[in-house]
């Protein structure tokens, strides 16, 4: 929490004294978002064991109904799902389906705190005008779109019956 409100500091002076805002400043803030978002990822203990992760039977026709493929598309075109590929730990077996299960956890839990994020900087920081819409914006586009992706293949897992009832060490949890 402290190294958020130390960004948001950061921010805030780089707009004020800088004099930048609008589309650069958003997508700056994205970035730096991104990173806070791995780092509480790694130090934190997770809810992912939440009801919150079972993808209800309507979801993943709505999410392609919303394009999501064509998002997965661009990731792929881009490079994202090859650089992402080792850390996700999938090598393409069974036997590597409830790492990427819990995998796809983790991303949406991180995506999902970042879209919130998003919502209460402008509020936070006493951004305005054009800043501040882009950074819903930019909230929306880097975080909606792969929090839907990361339920569309949890959907695909849940059809393969592998759960994410594991400790992020591997072990059963009660």
């Amino acid at each position: 929490m402290t190294v958020l409100l130390i960004l948001l500091a950061l921010g805030r002076w780089v707009q004020v004294r800088l004099g930048w805002h609008g589309l650069l400043i958003a997508v700056l803030w994205q970035v730096t978002l991104m990173w806070w978002g791995l780092l509480v990822l790694w130090a934190l203990p997770l809810p992912l064991q939440s009801a919150w992760f079972r993808v209800r039977a309507w979801e993943a026709p709505l999410y392609r109904q919303l394009r999501v493929r064509a998002f997965m598309l661009l990731l792929r075109a881009v490079g994202w799902e090859r650089a992402r590929r080792r850390a996700r730990g999938f090598t393409g077996s069974r036997a590597s389906l409830l790492r990427l299960e819990r995998q796809t956890r983790e991303a949406e839990f991180s995506h999902v705190l970042l879209v919130l994020v998003n919502l209460t900087l402008p509020v936070l920081t006493g951004m305005t005008g054009d800043t501040a819409g882009w950074l819903i914006v930019t909230g929306a586009a880097g975080h909606v779109y792969p929090v839907m992706l990361q339920r569309t293949l949890r959907a695909r897992l849940q059809q393969l019956d592998v759960t994410g009832n594991r400790s992020h060490h591997g072990r059963a949890t009660d």
